[in-house]
């Protein structure tokens, strides 16, 4: 049975060795979340022995802009520009239709764990800790087909596409890669 719960500083050293999955990961942003229990939300995906086999860490917008994370918000290529307007056939936001925003920052899934519909879970937990209309966003690779397919099953829709987002570094070379930003709102029933 896949199962989560929120995270205990005590889960730091497993989650900081699953962010060798992500594109851009932070590790000051979820040492943050994670230790201090203070800033941001972090969900543990968990097998039956407890064993932490991935998560999900969002900021809901006050804490985007609470001074603390304003260095993490460079530091982590996380951010979606709240001033944004995007118009596409599936969805129509703004900053001024939610009553709140927040940002999906990292969700990763150990490889071993893939395809037990543990990412669906943590994002439909997630859906469920925020208010009803807040408009949840993310970053994903252009090129990563499961991760966009997870989300788009999960209702998120694609609002706009940003050039060289990620720049990853393999070889002493750097490679840009574009990012897709996704959004939903929220809608608790």
């Amino acid at each position: 049975m896949n199962t989560y719960r929120s995270s205990h500083p005590t889960d730091y050293p497993r989650l900081i060795s699953l962010q060798q999955y992500l594109y851009s990961p932070s590790p000051r942003l979820l040492r943050t979340v994670v230790r201090t229990q203070k800033l941001g939300n972090c969900l543990v995906s968990t097998t039956q022995a407890a064993d932490a086999v991935g998560y999900a860490l969002w900021l809901t917008s006050t804490e985007q802009t609470d001074p603390r994370t304003s260095d993490l918000i460079e530091e982590s290529k996380y951010y979606s520009d709240e001033d944004d307007k995007v118009h596409t056939d599936n969805i129509n936001i703004s900053n001024t239709d939610a009553t709140a925003n927040a940002h999906l920052a990292e969700l990763v899934i150990h490889p071993t764990y893939r395809r037990q519909r543990r990412g669906f879970q943590l994002l439909n937990a997630v859906f469920t800790r925020l208010n009803s209309g807040t408009r949840l966003t993310l970053n994903v690779a252009v090129n990563n087909s499961p991760a966009r397919a997870l989300y788009e099953t999960a209702g998120f829709n694609p609002v706009c596409r940003h050039e060289g987002f990620y720049q990853i570094e393999t070889n002493n070379q750097t490679t840009e890669l574009d990012a897709i930003t996704y959004a939903k709102m929220i809608q608790q029933l």
